[in-house]
């Protein structure tokens, strides 16, 4: 299943709402499957179970687990049907039950993660960075820690964007570039995860973004404190289009990558060389720290995949997109802030 995340606007304002890319259209899960329980229920009480099974949240949604998935699968079926018969059915009190995607505002599939941890699983774009813009030495550049325990970082949840939204280029910088990497979200919470158990707390995968500035990135990196402002900035953690469920994608581990700027492809190849699983990560973040439903995890970019290894630099104006294969394509337009 792909589950978006998105905005619309009514006659009381804006607001967000969950739902399912299927059968042509999106459909507002919550207001689906109110119109199915209220074929057998009276309305308020189909209301009631509705927004308890499928919270209009993506958390809340990830948090009924089985239960809000098999009512999300009924609510697929149900509109699924109508529209064989109606091109744009409505609920029992004129409840859109489908949208166009031009007509919402796409979100991040979960909006405001509680925390996103991005990794650095595929150590050969690590070892560039050394080399290329730290200048580090070649016997230095990848330490032996690196090779023993999953890199990671922790990025501020103010920068997360979704697809489609301009991603606005600080103005105290002159050099902006891209890190497309596959994420993904926890779906049941968990502390002290067994690598083999790792995979039953994910609920599902998207395309990532993480957006970096590399002319202010080495002065920080040399403090060795981590990236701060060269890395946080709003729209510098873009996630989307969607959230495809882990049971529709059974390897996630030489998948194609595909950049593309403007339509001109910048790289095509495949996240491969890993030197650490998800599993892996999942299992280490976890010790004696409890991961909460919608936690992100980011793989980190495959080699030679970004700006500053290929020697090619994105300005204004121009359309990042990236599709990862059986994910599907983030495209974002930069823009100075």
């Amino acid at each position: 299943m792909r589950l978006v995340s998105y905005e619309i606007q009514t006659l009381l304002g804006r607001f967000e709402r969950i739902g399912a890319l299927a059968h042509g259209t999106i459909i507002d899960l919550t207001s689906a499957h109110l119109a199915l329980l209220a074929e057998s229920l009276d309305v308020n009480a189909a209301r009631r179970q509705a927004e308890a099974e499928i919270p209009p949240d993506m958390i809340g949604f990830l948090e009924g687990g089985k239960g809000s998935r098999q009512a999300a699968d009924n609510a697929v079926a149900y509109v699924g049907e109508r529209l064989k018969a109606e091109q744009r059915p409505l609920g029992p009190h004129g409840q859109r039950l489908t949208y166009d995607e031009a007509e919402v505002r796409w979100l991040a599939p979960v909006p405001r993660p509680p925390m996103i941890r991005d990794g650095v699983l595929l150590l050969d774009h690590y070892r560039n960075g050394m080399e290329r813009l730290f200048k580090i030495a070649e016997k230095d550049r990848v330490p032996q820690a690196a090779l023993t325990m999953p890199v990671y970082w922790k990025p501020s949840r103010a920068g997360v964007a979704g697809h489609q939204e301009p991603i606005r280029w600080p103005k105290y910088s002159e050099k902006l570039d891209y890190e497309f990497e596959l994420g993904l979200y926890i779906g049941k919470r968990g502390k002290n995860i067994p690598v083999e158990r790792a995979w039953e707390h994910i609920a599902g995968y998207t395309v990532f973004n993480d957006v970096g500035l590399r002319d202010t990135q080495p002065a920080e990196i040399s403090l060795r404190l981590g990236p701060t402002k060269c890395k946080d900035f709003e729209t510098s953690k873009v996630m989307g289009p969607w959230l495809v469920t882990a049971d529709e994608v059974p390897s996630v581990e030489n998948l194609r990558l595909v950049n593309r700027v403007n339509g001109e492809v910048w790289f095509d190849g495949r996240l491969s060389g890993w030197a650490f699983t998800f599993s892996e990560l999942i299992a280490y973040v976890s010790r004696d720290e409890t991961l909460e439903v919608g936690d992100f995890f980011g793989s980190g970019p495959p080699a030679n995949s970004v700006g500053f290894e290929i020697d090619r630099w994105v300005k204004p104006g121009d359309v990042m997109e990236c599709e990862i294969e059986g994910i599907g394509t983030l495209s974002n337009r930069i823009v100075r802030a």
